[in-house]
């Protein structure tokens, strides 16, 4: 029975280090080979975005074998970089890939278009929040919508919809989050959060909806 129970003990242990996670960190070079700050990346799957200090540095967390990072050269591009046996990554951005070195290799990893991108200014798709890095609604929506404008006004946040009519004494358009109806963008921001929304689609025509939709309609979809 001891036997048993030790060679059990000794099974979980061998899938535990298996599983280990570890911290890595990092420097993004441009090609003449200085530091390069700001640059976004994350991990595949998760949401938390970060970007590279003032000296183009960088540090991951829980960290294991398979695990794939996202480098977002600018908005529209972004490179699948496979997370191998290395404690520290010297990775250099080049104009259409990037690269660095292993003991053995030099791996390159190419720019790719984000999938799913989509210009169309009314829509705020899962990609491009994931790029953003907003803490909540209010912080997604501002800036990010053309013809959207958030305004601090008695006491609170709120959105208005430019060339929106209105015929009632809000001029806030209607927050649909997964079908249910909020009548004001702070109502809406305490409702959701951000790692839930899949995406944000704006309707500047909301008479679909009657009166409630005069002013717009702001749909939010989550997972």
């Amino acid at each position: 029975m001891k036997h048993r129970i030790l060679f059990l003990l000794t099974a979980i242990l061998i899938s535990l280090s298996g599983m280990a996670q570890d911290n890595v960190t990092g420097i993004l070079l441009n090609e003449k080979g200085k530091p390069v700050k700001k640059i976004k990346m994350r991990i595949k799957g998760r949401m938390k975005m970060l970007s590279t200090s003032s000296k183009g540095t960088f540090e991951l967390g829980r960290i294991k074998a398979g695990d794939t990072l996202l480098i977002y050269p600018n908005r529209k591009l972004v490179a699948y970089v496979p997370m191998l046996d290395l404690p520290t990554y010297t990775i250099h951005l080049g104009k259409n890939s990037l690269r660095y070195a292993t003991n053995e290799k030099t791996i390159t990893c190419m720019y790719q278009e984000i999938p799913g991108q989509t210009y169309n200014n009314n829509i705020i798709t899962y990609e491009k929040i994931q790029q953003l890095d907003a803490n909540n609604l209010i912080d997604l929506l501002r800036g990010n919508i053309a013809g959207l404008q958030i305004n601090y006004s008695d006491g609170q946040m709120k959105a208005s919809i430019r060339g929106s009519s209105s015929f009632a004494l809000s001029t806030e358009p209607l927050f649909i989050v997964s079908g249910t109806e909020y009548n004001s963008l702070e109502e809406a921001n305490n409702a959701v959060s951000v790692e839930d929304i899949r995406e944000i689609e704006v309707k500047k025509d909301g008479s679909e909806y009657g009166m409630k939709g005069a002013n717009g309609v702001i749909l939010i979809r989550i997972k």
